[in-house]
């Protein structure tokens, strides 16, 4: 049995009573108590086709709490295989238009995010420009893999953002989460490579890279000069961007890969076989 297989059975079989748990669930605190509350959690979601009409009345109480722990319930977070996923994500949408709670709202557009449903896009994007970081960052984070077309444009929206996470991962979600290539989406990637940031600066690195856009060379050639070998050899994302860019020379041949691919095969970045290839490659497509 696998470990995940495993930890869906400790929940499916956790011996407290359904009231043990949700009072637990109610009095605990999701950062403040860690596992004393997101276990309860747990176990009742893997209950939920027992106990949903419990957590659809949860989720019409007028306490802050009861509707916080309703909507985490009803995403299944911890399930695999979700339970009327329909049902869950009509009741959480139900709930998101009706929300005045700030920290609610943020579990209810969590909680639709692991439950991918087309009639959650929409909502979702109306809410891409809230006030609150909190809730621009749960969106971006929900909107991540989908590649509908107002999905995609809230991400290059947000990308831009104020706020350090928000921007972060909405260029995540745009670079390695979806695989559309449009002139919007690269221009956006290229804009946060003058971030200071250098989580945000790597993510835009991959999501160029993947597409084959050979103007994050210069990028890379900088990170790669300017940064401390060990540095380098430890950020995963300045690998993965290596990996995607020598995967693009050794098909395409782009000379303008060519000073990259000497720099990374210096300094032992990247898979040295694929960097050979694909510097035959580019030294071949120019003869």
């Amino acid at each position: 049995m696998s470990a995940d297989n495993d930890s869906a059975s400790k929940y499916r079989n956790d011996p407290r009573s359904t009231d043990e748990l949700l009072g637990l669930a109610l009095t605990k605190d999701a950062d403040r108590d860690n596992d004393d509350y997101w276990q309860p959690v747990a176990a009742l979601q893997h209950r939920l086709p027992q106990i949903i009409e419990t957590i659809q009345n949860l989720s019409n109480n007028n306490d802050d709490k009861s509707r916080d722990t309703a909507a985490t319930i009803l995403g299944q977070g911890w399930v695999g295989t979700k339970f009327a996923s329909d049902r869950a994500a009509g009741i959480l949408l139900r709930m998101l238009v009706q929300e005045q709670s700030t920290s609610v709202l943020v579990s209810i557009i969590f909680a639709l995010g692991h439950l991918p449903d087309p009639r959650a896009v929409e909502p979702l994007v109306s809410l891409r420009s809230h006030v609150d970081a909190h809730v621009r960052y749960a969106i971006v984070s929900s909107l991540c893999g989908c590649a509908e077309e107002q999905a995609i444009a809230a991400l290059i929206e947000r990308s831009a953002d104020e706020d350090r996470d928000v921007r972060n991962w909405a260029t995540f979600g745009l670079g390695s989460q979806i695989d559309t290539d449009t002139p919007a989406i690269r221009e956006a990637l290229f804009a946060r490579l003058k971030e200071e940031d250098d989580e945000i600066r790597g993510e835009a690195l991959v999501g160029l890279a993947r597409r084959g856009d050979t103007r994050m060379v210069a990028a890379l050639l900088e990170e790669l000069e300017t940064q401390e070998t060990d540095v380098l050899r430890d950020w995963i994302l300045i690998t993965e961007a290596a990996e995607a860019i020598v995967a693009h020379a050794k098909t395409s041949g782009s000379k303008e890969c060519q000073p990259l691919l000497t720099r990374l095969a210096a300094l032992g970045i990247g898979k040295q076989d694929e960097i050979q290839a694909a510097m035959s490659q580019c030294i071949s497509s120019q003869q």
